[in-house]
């Protein structure tokens, strides 16, 4: 049996490699940071949106909110006409429109916590990332120095 020869694809001792680790491993570096960096961005943007949902739903519960306060004083005002059943539906329909604002703002708060969170861990990564830079930079001037 026959074996192709590949010695010939091998570099010689003292060959150069074409492939420059450092550049690929600050290039590398580079795209993490990119990516983080856009992931921050995301983050930052998913904030304002949830803001912005959150101020038009509460407006829109307020706004129901206040409709059925001011119906059931409108029957309050009226002695005339006490209409019991229909001072406690308004009653528990002003109850149910609390608790669902009340559930809408434990909501978006448990939200913004979290994104608040992956926004925290990405900056710290960055950080460390810079950190890192500059230990490399500090090393490689003090490598240069001593040369």
């Amino acid at each position: 049996m026959e074996y192709f020869d590949y010695s010939d694809d091998f570099l010689e001792f003292g060959e150069a490699l074409d492939f420059d680790i450092a550049s690929f491993l600050e290039e590398s570096q580079e795209l993490e940071q990119q990516r983080l960096e856009e992931e921050l961005e995301r983050i930052d943007q998913q904030l304002d949106q949830r803001g912005e949902i959150y101020n038009e739903t509460t407006r829109e519960l307020e706004s129901k909110l206040d409709w059925y306060v001011d119906r059931l004083q409108d029957l309050n005002q009226r002695r005339f006409s006490r209409d019991k059943e229909k001072e406690e539906q308004l009653k528990t329909k002003i109850e149910e429109l609390y608790s669902e604002l009340r559930r809408e703002r434990r909501s978006a708060w448990r939200d913004k916590q979290e994104l608040e969170k992956e926004r925290r861990e990405l900056l710290r990564e960055l950080d460390e990332m810079e950190a890192q830079d500059l230990i490399e930079d500090l090393l490689s001037e003090k490598d240069s120095l001593l040369k």
